[in-house]
C-alpha cells in the first residue's frame, strides 16, 4: 500500500511488521527488523538475553530533566485462522485487508494485540517533533504464551518513573490494575488396547471463541466441553480412540475433534444421538449461530480405550470447573476463573492444559492447588507454570491524572478507569521496579485472538493523539 492512513507512520511501521510472521516462539525475524529500524534512527537499541528489544532516545528539548517514559508492548502475536485459510502462518506474513473503518486481515488474527504498540512507539522514536521526555521502548517476546519476556527482563532496563502499556484494546480507557495467572497442566494416566468396529470422527466447530479472560464472563460455549457432553449424554456404549481440542490457553475453544469406536450396528444410533443432542445445545446457546457437529466414518488403525475405562475418563474430565468461579463484589466483574483450553489424547495419557486468573494471588493459588487435586486424586499428575501476580491498583498517581485531563482535552469526556480480567505485563514490571506508575491503553482492537480481529483505524488515530498529548504533559 502506497497512501496510509492517518497517522502515516503508525500504519507504514504496522504493514512492515505485518509481513514478518510474528507468533509466540517465532519472535527472531520481528527482533531483527526492531532492531534494523533502531540503526536507521540512530537510536541506542539491544537485545537481552531472554529476547526482548530495549531501545532508548533522548529527551526533545525543553524536557531533559523531566523523568524518564517507558513504551511498552509485546512483539508476539496469537496466529489464528480461518478452516479454510491455507496460509502458513509460522512462514508468510498477513495480508492486510484496508477497509474504510477497520483494518483486518485475510482468514487470519490482525495481530494487532499488540503490534499497534510497536507502531505507535516506533512513529514516537522515529519523529522530531513530537514533544517528550527522555524515552525508553521496552518490546518484550512471547507475553501470549507465558509472559516470558516481561520475566526474563533486568529490573536495570525499567529505570524510569512512568510506564505506558500499549497493549489494551478499548479507546478511552485507562487500565491501571489487572489479574493475575497461572497455567495447570493435568495428566490423567490411560491403557489402551486393540479395537475393532465402526470409527466415527465427531467434529464440533464454528464456536464463537474469545479472550479467555476478557470474554469468560460472556455466555461462549467451550469447544472441549461441547464435546464432553455429547459424549457423555448418549446410552450407546463406545471406545474412545482420539481427543484433539483447542490451540491456546489463552482462547476459549472454538474447534475439538473426537474418534470413538463402536459395535458396527451401533454407528447410525450414536450419530443420532449426538444430532439430537447438538439441537439441544443450539436451542439453549442461540447466539452460537456458526455452531455445528460434523460426524463422518473414518479408518481406524490404532488403540482405543475400553468402554469402561472411556466412561471414567469422561466423568473425571466432567467434574472439571471452568468459566467464571468468583465475582468481584465491588466492580462487578470476574474475580477468577479459569479457562479448560486444551484438552489432547496420547499415547499413556490424556492431557488438561487449563488457564486460571484472579486479581486475589490467594484466590488463584488455591484454585490451581485444587484443578491439580482433581488429577492426581484419579491416579494422575499435574504441575504449573508461567504464574505471574496481579497487578494492584495504586490510585491518584501522576501518570493517571495527566493521562486523564490529556484525554479530557481531547475528546470532551472523561476517560474510564478500570481494572481488568486478563494478564498484563505491568504486574510483572511493577514487582521489579516498585517505583514505576503504569497505565495501560490502546485503540479500539475487536474479537482479538480471532480471525474476526479487526483495528478501528479512527480510534487508532484518537489513541495516537492521546499519546502525545500524555508524553507533552509529562
Amino acid at each position: 500500500m502506497n497512501h496510509y492512513p492517518q497517522p502515516e507512520a503508525v500504519f507504514r511501521y504496522f504493514s512492515e511488521l505485518a509481513a514478518i510472521p510474528h507468533g509466540s516462539g517465532n519472535t527472531a525475524g520481528i527482533r531483527a527488523w526492531l532492531l534494523s529500524c533502531a540503526g536507521k534512527l540512530g537510536l541506542d537499541a539491544e537485545s537481552d538475553s531472554a529476547g526482548n528489544v530495549i531501545m532508548r532516545k533522548a529527551a526533545s528539548p525543553g524536557y531533559e530533566s523531566h523523568p524518564r517514559v517507558i513504551l511498552q508492548g509485546h512483539m508476539d502475536m496469537v496466529c489464528a485462522k480461518l478452516p479454510d485459510c491455507t496460509k502458513n502462518m509460522e512462514t508468510e506474513g498477513l495480508d492486510l485487508v484496508w477497509g474504510d473503518e477497520f483494518l483486518s486481515a485475510d482468514g487470519t488474527t490482525l495481530g494487532g494485540d499488540d503490534g499497534i504498540a510497536l507502531a505507535y512507539a516506533l512513529a514516537v522514536l522515529e519523529s522530531d517533533e513530537i514533544p517528550h521526555p527522555p524515552l525508553t521502548a521496552i518490546f518484550t517476546v512471547d507475553e501470549e504464551t507465558g509472559m516470558d519476556g516481561a520475566n526474563g527482563l533486568s529490573p536495570a532496563a525499567l529505570n524510569g518513573r512512568y510506564l505506558i502499556n500499549l497493549d489494551s484494546e478499548e479507546e478511552g480507557i485507562i487500565t491501571v490494575g489487572c489479574a493475575g495467572g497461572i497455567r495447570v497442566h493435568l495428566r490423567y494416566p490411560i491403557c489402551t488396547e486393540p479395537a475393532e468396529g465402526t470409527a466415527i470422527r465427531l467434529t464440533v466447530s464454528g464456536l464463537t471463541g474469545g479472550h479467555s479472560g476478557a470474554e469468560i464472563h460472556k455466555p461462549l460455549l467451550n469447544a472441549n466441553l461441547v464435546m464432553l457432553r455429547l459424549l457423555r449424554n448418549t446410552r450407546v456404549m463406545f471406545r474412545l480412540s482420539g481427543f484433539d481440542g483447542g490451540l491456546r490457553d489463552n482462547v476459549i475453544p472454538t474447534e475439538c475433534e473426537a474418534d470413538v469406536i463402536c459395535a458396527p450396528g451401533d454407528a447410525e444410533k450414536l450419530c443420532a444421538e449426538w444430532n439430537a443432542e447438538t439441537e439441544r445445545i443450539r436451542s439453549e446457546h442461540p447466539q452460537e449461530t456458526g455452531f455445528t457437529l460434523k460426524t463422518e466414518t473414518v479408518q481406524h488403525f490404532g488403540q482405543a480405550l475400553s468402554s469402561k475405562a472411556t466412561a471414567e475418563l469422561l466423568r473425571q474430565l466432567a467434574m472439571l470447573p471452568n468459566g467464571v468461579q468468583a465475582m468481584d463484589p465491588r466492580l462487578n466483574m470476574p474475580q477468577t476463573s479459569l479457562n479448560l483450553a486444551i484438552f489432547r489424547l496420547h499415547e499413556d495419557s490424556f492431557s488438561v492444559d487449563a488457564l486460571l486468573r484472579s486479581s486475589v494471588n490467594e484466590e488463584r493459588l488455591a484454585l490451581a492447588e485444587r484443578l491439580c487435586k482433581f488429577a492426581e486424586n484419579a491416579g494422575g499428575s499435574a504441575d504449573t507454570s508461567g504464574s505471574y501476580p496481579a497487578w494492584e491498583y495504586l490510585p491518584d498517581t501522576v501518570l493517571e491524572h495527566r493521562a486523564s485531563a490529556a484525554f479530557q482535552a481531547l475528546t470532551g469526556k472523561a476517560p474510564v478507569i478500570q481494572t481488568i480480567h486478563a494478564g498484563l505485563e505491568c504486574g510483572i514490571l511493577a514487582a521489579k521496579a516498585p517505583q514505576l506508575e503504569c497505565i495501560s491503553i490502546g485503540p479500539d482492537l475487536l474479537d482479538i485472538h480471532t480471525p474476526r480481529e479487526r483495528l478501528s483505524l479512527a480510534s487508532a488515530k484518537l489513541t495516537w493523539d492521546w499519546l502525545l498529548a500524555i508524553l507533552k504533559a509529562l
